[in-house]
């Protein structure tokens, strides 16, 4: 069994640099839209470099979905790890929590371009058989990550949950999608915690 080999910095600088560029055009044209010609233009490469990255569009679209759960993750984590170690009173709990989605917030701003981008991939994946499963399996892999994090937080303090912890991760991640959508409509980021 051989060991991947670490990826260079000039390729992983350039895989960002692709991925940022297909985000922008994501969420400007749509997936279909986008070329890889444009996202190359963008990113000031040639399809050469493209192709040595990424075998195909829908690949720097996993791609892309994967950094963002990487980024998801770690905001989570952030959020998470800002809970005490020490026992937490019945009735402190709640502003924990809070506390808890205001770093989540604070260190995962809502970003109108990712927000329109995921809409995007999220059409062409729900067209898509193929890139259903493999979005799927991503957006699978970070619930599942989340759920062992509050499960712990949950063990750790012995608090009795009225939603168990894959419900709840449901629910926080349509919740804050629903803040963004509705802060980018109305102009107003008008976040109240979910209390659950």
């Amino acid at each position: 069994m051989t060991a991947t080999a670490p990826m260079s910095t000039k390729r992983a600088q350039t895989q960002d640099r692709l991925m940022d560029a297909a985000t922008a055009l994501f969420a400007e044209k749509g997936v279909l839209a986008a070329s890889v010609e444009e996202i190359c233009e963008r990113a000031g490469f040639t399809r050469g470099a493209f192709y040595s990255n990424f075998e195909s569009k829908d690949e720097l679209l996993l791609a892309l979905v994967q950094r963002k759960r990487e980024a998801i993750l770690k905001a989570a984590t952030d959020a998470i790890d800002s809970i005490p170690d020490e026992p937490i009173e019945p009735q402190t709990l709640d502003e924990i929590i809070k506390q808890a989605l205001l770093i989540f917030q604070a260190t995962h701003p809502i970003d109108e371009q990712w927000l329109l981008a995921r809409s995007e991939i999220r059409l062409h994946a729900l067209r898509n058989p193929s890139v259903r499963q493999a979005v799927r399996l991503v957006d699978s892999s970070l619930d599942e990550l989340l759920i062992e994090a509050i499960q712990a937080v949950v063990d750790r303090h012995g608090v009795v949950m009225t939603v168990p912890p894959g419900q709840l991760v449901i629910l926080l991640t349509a919740y804050q999608e629903a803040l963004a959508t509705s802060a980018m409509l109305t102009g107003e980021n008008s976040f109240e915690p979910l209390i659950i």
